[in-house]
């Protein structure tokens, strides 16, 4: 006779949860119920220029928002996200990224106005990988970040030739006008630096080191740098006063009032007004003798501490000529108008970051670093 199978006993077992954990585990719960509820992240514009220079500068880390179950689109002036998945979520946190990963890359990056060269195009390929290089009518446009556009212009004077457009003047320094240089004692010392300018080994006796940041130069290729921009061409770093080609005859007003920016809560705004009016271009100017259409722009600044510090600098880079230049406007395309000068400004009171608005929590810390790199601090 077979024997039977033994019933089998299911007890009713009580786990102790504190309160603590339940709340946890309610938490979790309802986060859960509203990542699953998310609406499809909004759209967010971007420059043509600045998405061309990530996609083929930086195509790594663009690839890398992607591997996140994550389709990123663009069609013309917008970027979408998309969930492989159907969790909005992925799609969302792949949206901040790109955003943290578009400023970043914005902020510094500099478009230059060169005459064409032709013959020189596989070697400016092979010797400035980091820059975006565009052609166009006996014209040759250069994206890329300040020290990379600097190599490139030391490059050009090594071959006799001159910029189409000058963004910044600056005052002719050789290296008796700075600071007394460091010079190497040793053929050892010597031998192990590299010119970063020419990236030739530098001779013995001929090494010249910045006081403030101890990058090593050759003493010639230092001159011929400082005469174009007193800066260390590879950190930055400001040696003497520098004057930009802003037009002359334009206001900055300031003005307050109580309203809070989104970020600043606590605090009022401060409204800055800039205009500078039509003219004719001088000799440092891209086209001497043309017109130029002038510009008004209203920016904002909350009204703390540290916004009343970037006001102060910010009003010494407009008396220093740097807020605003002469060029080709990224935005209308249109040539011989007033523009920005690489010092960005919040044009708007809202919309974040890719609507030149607040909530931007980084925004002070980097209009500070912009404004360092031109020598004010």
């Amino acid at each position: 006779m077979a024997s039977l199978p033994l019933p089998v006993i299911v007890e009713k077992v009580s786990l102790n949860v504190d309160s603590s954990t339940r709340r946890l585990l309610q938490d979790t719960e309802r986060l859960r119920s509203a990542h699953s509820s998310l609406p499809p992240p909004q759209a967010v514009e971007v420059d043509e220029t600045v998405m061309r220079y990530i996609k083929k500068i930086k195509p790594e880390q663009f690839e890398r928002i992607q591997r996140n179950q994550v389709s990123i689109d663009q069609s013309e002036r917008h970027v979408t996200f998309s969930s492989l998945t159907g969790e909005n979520i992925h799609a969302h946190l792949a949206r901040e990224q790109f955003i943290t990963l578009y400023q970043k890359t914005a902020t510094g990056l500099q478009t230059r106005e060169y005459d064409s060269h032709p013959r020189m195009m596989d070697r400016l390929c092979a010797e400035f990988p980091d820059l975006l290089i565009d052609t166009g009518r006996d014209k040759l446009m250069l994206t890329g970040s300040f020290i990379s556009l600097e190599r490139f212009e030391m490059f050009l004077s090594d071959k006799g030739s001159s910029r189409n457009q000058v963004l910044n003047t600056a005052r002719h320094y050789g290296t008796h006008d700075i600071e007394p240089a460091i010079q190497k004692n040793t053929t050892v010392e010597a031998k192990q630096e590299k010119c970063p300018i020419c990236l030739d080994t530098i001779r013995k006796g001929d090494c010249e080191v910045l006081p403030k940041c101890k990058h090593c130069f050759c003493k010639g290729c230092l001159k011929s740098a400082f005469q174009i921009k007193p800066i260390c061409p590879v950190c930055g770093e400001m040696y003497g006063s520098l004057t930009g080609t802003q037009p002359e005859g334009g206001t900055m007003n300031v003005s307050r009032d109580n309203s809070s920016l989104p970020g600043y809560e606590r605090y009022g705004t401060i409204i800055i007004y800039y205009y500078i009016p039509n003219g004719i271009q001088q000799d440092e100017h891209p086209n001497p003798g043309q017109s130029y259409q002038g510009a008004s722009r209203t920016a904002y600044v909350p009204d703390s501490s540290e916004g009343r510090k970037v006001l102060k600098l910010l009003e010494r880079a407009f008396d220093q000529r740097l807020t605003f230049t002469i060029g080709r406007s990224s935005t209308s395309g249109r040539n011989n108008v007033v523009t920005w000068n690489d010092i960005h400004h919040k044009t708007s009171r809202t919309g974040g970051p890719t609507n030149y608005g607040y909530p931007d929590p980084d925004y002070l810390k980097r209009v500070q670093d912009e404004l360092k790199a031109k020598g004010i601090y």
